[in-house]
């Protein structure tokens, strides 16, 4: 599904409806064909330019539109643009991968140039480059890091911008194709365009200890690819950095779910060495969801290191940006103890809470999943309203 401009739900739809139509012998199927027609011509699910323009004149008149879409291999993926706030967001399906902030002359008189993104955990990842550790004493342009998983590309774009030899893992072209033709990530990378869990194990036996940063931002929000949180690809992750090398993990999650509890333990069995970061400062504690980004910094499991410190940034890390001299630097006030305590009788508390996650196991995360995603889509309609959910 995805991989052609006609190889799509929509299209399948039409297949099916006109297959079912053809096998009827009633004279009733010949309504099928003004049914099939307005479909082709008017629903605005259906790819098309004219579709398209439809489907934008509906959303401008709550503020929105639709810059570009396509089917593609991981979902539906799209490109909004709220001409209301300000802001563009890369979607699929029914997460948000990242998003910017467009530079309105509000923002101008305010002294902001360049577009920033809307969440504070792609300007956290970069601080894998903060942690102080041997590596530090070697120049950016002397160091390589690799990222799965791209979203619109804010972290490795900063990385390339360091003078850091970035290779990209992401299975979804369109993804890559939207990211750099709509938020501007640079061309000068690696870009490796299929599954990270293959390719990791291939390079994790082939070219071992290649990276002195890795960044693993994935899919997450209900939905995660379970097999890029296994003890085999995290240990294929270990593997691929150097002795002095760092992993920046994000992971967004609720931290009430017993999902989010199995996630994090496997992570710690792989990488005993980390500190762990919430994007945001704790809620008032009335609320039995705490849904969050969370950035874990993490040390090569061979490292002779017990603890991660942090250098303070110098000018020269913001990039000239607002956004990251906001958060760069890990807030002590957002630390959350890593791992999290888990106290019995409490409802954070289940079966799950001695197993790893492995391959062969990674039902044990996924059937948690769907009590996931029904939180994480409550939480996607505040940030975008109904009406661009449904009229995609």
């Amino acid at each position: 599904m995805g991989s052609t401009d006609i190889f799509n739900r929509c299209t399948l739809w039409v297949a099916v409806a006109g297959g079912f139509a053809l096998l009827s012998r009633s004279k009733i199927r010949l309504l099928v064909i003004p049914l099939l027609l307005i479909t082709l011509l008017l629903n605005p699910h259906y790819p098309g330019s004219r579709n398209m323009a439809r489907l934008n004149r509906t959303l401008q008149r709550h503020g929105w539109s639709v810059l570009a879409r396509k089917e593609s291999i991981t979902g539906y993926i799209s490109v909004l643009e709220s001409t209301e706030d300000g802001f563009q967001v890369l979607r699929c399906d029914h997460s948000l991968l990242g998003g910017e902030w467009l530079v309105t002359p509000k923002l101008q008189e305010e002294g902001i140039t360049r577009r920033e993104s809307v969440y504070a955990v792609f300007s956290m990842l970069e601080a894998v480059r903060l942690v102080e550790n041997k590596a530090s004493a070697r120049g950016d342009d002397e160091k390589s890091a690799l990222v799965i998983g791209l979203g619109i590309g804010t972290a490795p774009t900063a990385l390339i911008a360091h003078g850091i030899n970035t290779t990209v893992v992401e299975i979804d072209p369109v993804v890559h194709e939207f990211a750099t033709e709509y938020f501007a990530l640079d061309k000068n990378h690696i870009a490796v365009l299929q599954d990270a869990v293959p390719w990791v194990d291939a390079a994790a036996k082939d070219v071992p200890g290649s990276y002195d940063f890795i960044i693993h931002d994935v899919f997450t929000g209900g939905a995660e690819p379970a097999q890029l949180f296994t003890v085999e690809f995290l240990s294929g992750l270990g593997s691929l950095l150097r002795d002095d090398g760092v992993i920046a993990l994000n992971y967004a999650a609720d931290l009430s779910l017993p999902s989010t509890a199995l996630v994090l333990r496997t992570i710690h069995s792989v990488f005993p060495t980390c500190r762990m970061f919430r994007d945001s400062e704790p809620g008032s504690g009335d609320s039995a969801s705490d849904f969050i980004n969370m950035v874990l910094f993490c040390l090569k499991p061979t490292s002779k290191d017990t603890k991660i410190t942090f250098r303070k940034p110098v000018e020269a890390d913001f990039l000239d940006s607002y956004a990251r001299r906001q958060h760069l630097a890990p807030k002590p006030g957002h630390e959350v103890p890593f791992p999290p305590p888990v106290a019995k009788g409490s409802e954070r508390h289940d079966e799950s809470a001695e197993p790893l996650l492995r391959n062969g196991g990674v039902g044990l995360l996924e059937k948690y999943q769907l009590d996931g995603a029904v939180r994480h889509w409550r939480i996607m309609r505040d940030v975008v309203p109904a009406v661009v959910w449904e009229n995609w």
